[in-house]
């Protein structure tokens, strides 16, 4: 009979089998409830609710204290493990290729020797070019089109010059014999080895140095845990900024006597609980936290669309001034001292030199751009930034609805 006792046997999938397949392999989406996000104010990497709660100053991240430090370890341990994986990776390619020019030395006096005992080099005239034949035949120097052009130059050539230029052909031409016999062995064996570290695509023999060189180094800077694939952003702990929650006590039900007292953490303002839907606002570097309302009405002098004028803000205060509702602190971003001055501040040792030392202002000159570069780039800039929280289970710019890509069929 031709049927098949059981569905593995045929050649073709069935109606119930490509669903099967579509769902485990296809591509799906799926809405996320309101279950499925995490509270307000929780870390992005224990999902609990924070302790000890510091912020990235780039996106408003919030983390653990140690989670966040936890983190930054980890990462940097794992470039330096990169960093030396990938100088023992250029040793290698170093070594391998060192080794192939000596084997293609020793094959060059090889066959040198045989040609001069009269014997005949095995695999010479299929490794051999056509060019390669030409090159120890006498070849015309030029010197009757040097002598129609006076002006061109000779080049002078002595014995050591010709004999290194000679010695150099020959490692060449036997470095091109021994890839072609590597070649044709490989070509030849009807199941190679490919488990064997000889096999790997990684482990090439002739491998260039100089390509590993080129490549991109490892980056040393942590890369910030809750950001985007698409859009990564470092961060530090010079950059992680202390978030100060304003927490009032709340009872639960059963009492103000026999029910359990928890703490909930507010607006400072308007008093009123932070969630996913308040839009939390962080104040940098002091790090108090507000909603985004009372930022708009109380922070900002122009309202929250800067057309009309706000009667809540402090009428002294400057228009493109910005303060702290709590602390009163400065959250106005002013440029450092370098980009005022231009980098090119002198002290007063420098000025009393008398030129005695010119190249080392220069030199000082440099490391201290640098320095401050790098002083810079590790500053908390004032400002403001949101706090980044997951959704509310409403539609929030497509934030509630996850998706997994996958192929279910490439035939």
């Amino acid at each position: 009979m031709s049927h098949s006792k059981r569905n593995t046997s045929r050649a073709v999938f069935t109606s119930h089998e490509r669903d099967l397949a579509r769902r485990a392999w296809g591509s799906t989406s799926a809405r996320l409830s309101r279950e499925s996000f995490l509270p307000f104010a929780s870390c992005a990497l224990c999902l609990e609710a924070a302790r000890d709660p510091v912020a990235c100053a780039t996106r408003g991240d919030l983390f653990c204290r140690e989670c966040a430090l936890s983190n930054i370890l980890s990462q940097k341990r794992e470039a330096k493990r990169l960093e030396r994986a990938r100088e023992l990776g250029m040793r290698e390619a170093q070594d391998a290729r060192a080794r192939a020019d000596e084997e293609a030395r020793e094959r060059a006096v090889r066959e040198f020797e045989m040609v001069q005992n009269g014997l005949d080099v095995k695999g010479a005239a299929k490794a051999g070019r056509p060019g390669d034949d030409d090159d120890r035949a006498p070849r015309d120097n030029g010197n009757d089109a040097d002598d129609r052009r006076p002006g061109k130059r000779k080049l002078p050539l002595d014995a050591d010059e010709l004999a290194r230029v000679a010695a150099e052909e020959d490692r060449r031409k036997a470095r091109r014999l021994l890839d072609a016999e590597r070649a044709e062995a490989a070509a030849r064996a009807a199941l190679p080895s490919f488990w064997t570290p000889s096999m790997t695509p990684s482990a090439a023999p002739n491998t260039n140095p100089d390509e590993k060189k080129n490549r991109k180094t490892t980056k040393n800077t942590p890369t910030c845990p809750a950001s985007r694939e698409d859009d990564p952003h470092p961060y530090s702990l010079h950059t992680l900024v202390t978030v100060n929650f304003t927490e009032e006590e709340v009872a639960e039900e059963g009492g103000r006597e026999g029910g359990r007292r928890t703490w909930r953490r507010v607006c400072p303002a308007c008093r009123k609980g932070l969630s996913n839907a308040s839009k939390a606002v962080l104040t940098k570097p002091c790090g108090h936290v507000l909603c985004r309302g009372c930022v708009d009405k109380f922070m900002r002098p122009g309202g929250a669309g800067g057309h009309h004028h706000n009667h809540h803000a402090d009428p002294h205060a400057p228009e493109d001034g910005l303060r702290c509702y709590v602390c009163e602190a400065d959250l106005t971003d002013k440029p450092s001292s370098t980009k005022e001055s231009g980098g090119n501040e002198v002290s007063g040792d420098d000025a009393n030199n008398n030129g005695d030392n010119d190249d080392k202002p220069e030199k000082d000159g440099g490391k201290k751009k640098k320095r401050e570069t790098v002083k810079e780039r590790e500053r908390i800039r004032p400002g403001l930034v949101e706090l980044r929280s997951e959704g509310t289970g409403f539609s929030a710019a497509g934030a509630n609805e996850v998706k997994k890509v996958g192929v279910a069929f490439q035939c």
